[in-house]
């Protein structure tokens, strides 16, 4: 969830490329087990490892059933990294291999809902909610990958299917009427299959492990696309196979560790290539929904796992005071200051995070004496200036009674900034519309 933050190293690091690195070459599917055959496994196989991760942390006792997060995050929430605190969480894990599964969605009325589906590459390749209905009640009718989809059913790519809902709060008095659309989520199953998910190896295991679950993965439940059945067909026939990878022999133990390492550092360059436009970093288009861009699918399921595609949110994060990720100094006072007609153009809301970067690269709520960890469209109390902008003002120290309705408080030490955007309007997502730059003050 990226928006929730689910990942490792914080929530936008890897929807923050844009652009610079090819998509996946294409060079090693030619049907050898050399190296590079195993850096282009890893990176086009890395989104169905990590789904199968995220399966294994969030499914709980069973699959086809909802499980929900009932409060909003705050300084205390330490499990995922980058949190938010606008949306609820609804999580289920759908298993189409004994049939057809249909999501039961209520009706929300003029409140925020999405309700996204993923398959195991990771793509969003089905979103309803209230971009779709209107805030209407809705049925979706997911079908195998093996079927022919009649009447308004949707044909899942895969044979897992990871349902998410979102759901908007504006205030703890809120909690409840957002509870209510929570608990009107339903899976009506036709049977759960049997078998048992792949053993997932540890994030420290060899090379030549992971790639075998890889391959694994790809064979049993996550099938190619139309467009990628010819590239891992060569994989295949080159010897990248589930069976091949288990028993491998010293050459391929050494290609899987030179090729794994090799993809790696391909995948950090698409981080470390992110322009930065008047001090923010953008994702690329294709996020949330990639074709063929493995690379950045690959990265993007890293850094910050099931990421909606840009028709329904965008994710910025600011670069830091010293460019391209690095964080703000929170000795320091910042603002952020919107013109009058240049308000983050959304039809649903909008909100900018503050985040305490940890050592390890980690972004967390931090605490704070106004328990306020965002401010956006919603944040009540805000003044705006005779000419009918909006600042944002950024300090660890309180700014005093004249100031306080703007004030984002910051930790003393290093933070970072990430603004949500959801149901961006045609400027934002187009390119037309630019976050102004984060300035001292």
């Amino acid at each position: 969830m990226v928006d929730s933050g689910p990942s490792r190293r914080g929530l936008l690091q890897g929807l923050l490329a844009a652009g610079g690195l090819a998509a996946i070459t294409g060079r090693a599917f030619a049907g050898d087990r050399s190296a590079a055959a195993c850096r282009d496994l890893y990176i086009y196989g890395l989104p169905a490892l990590e789904m199968a991760r995220a399966r294994a942390r969030t499914m709980g006792p069973r699959a086809n059933q909802f499980r929900h997060v009932r409060r909003l995050a705050d300084h205390a929430s330490r499990a995922v990294t980058t949190p938010n605190n606008d949306t609820l969480y609804s999580s289920a894990w759908l298993d189409l291999r004994a049939g057809p599964v249909e999501v039961v969605a209520p009706a929300t009325g003029g409140r925020y809902f999405s309700l996204a589906m993923l398959d195991m590459h990771s793509n969003n390749f089905h979103i309803t909610g209230t971009r779709v209905t209107g805030g209407r009640a809705h049925r979706v009718r997911l079908v195998p990958p093996d079927a022919t989809p009649t009447g308004d059913a949707v044909r899942a790519p895969t044979w897992w299917v990871w349902a998410q809902g979102r759901t908007l709060v504006d205030s703890p008095a809120d909690l409840a009427a957002a509870h209510a659309v929570q608990d009107g989520l339903s899976v009506t199953p036709a049977g759960l299959d049997p078998r048992a998910a792949p053993a997932l190896p540890a994030a420290d295991a060899p090379a030549h492990e992971q790639l075998a679950c890889i391959a694994r993965l790809l064979e049993e439940e996550a099938p190619p696309t139309a467009a990628e059945r010819g590239k891992v067909a060569a994989l295949r026939a080159g010897g990248m196979t589930g069976a091949a990878l288990a028993a491998p022999d010293a050459a391929l133990i050494a290609a899987a560790a030179q090729g794994v390492a090799d993809a790696k550092r391909s995948i950090a360059a698409v981080i470390d290539s992110a322009p930065v436009l008047d001090g923010w970093i953008y994702s690329r288009p294709s996020i949330g929904d990639f074709g063929t861009d493995h690379l950045y699918r690959a990265a993007v399921a890293v850094w910050g796992l099931a990421a909606l595609p840009q028709v329904e949110a965008i994710y910025v994060r600011a670069a830091g005071g010293g460019g391209r990720g690095s964080p703000f100094d929170g000795a320091q006072r910042h603002r952020l200051r919107f013109a009058s007609d240049r308000l983050p153009p959304v039809g649903a809301f909008w909100s900018l995070s503050m985040y305490e970067m940890l050592p390890s690269g980690e972004l967390f709520f931090s605490e704070n004496p106004l328990r306020r960890y965002s401010i956006g469209d919603r944040t009540p109390g805000l003044v705006r200036a005779p000419d009918g902008s909006l600042e944002v003002l950024m300090s660890a120290d309180d700014p005093g009674p004249a100031l306080r309705s703007n004030w984002l408080p910051c930790p003393r030490g290093p933070f970072t900034l990430v603004l949500r955007a959801y149901l961006p309007g045609k400027a934002f997502t187009d390119g037309s519309y630019r976050l102004p730059p984060v300035e001292r003050w």
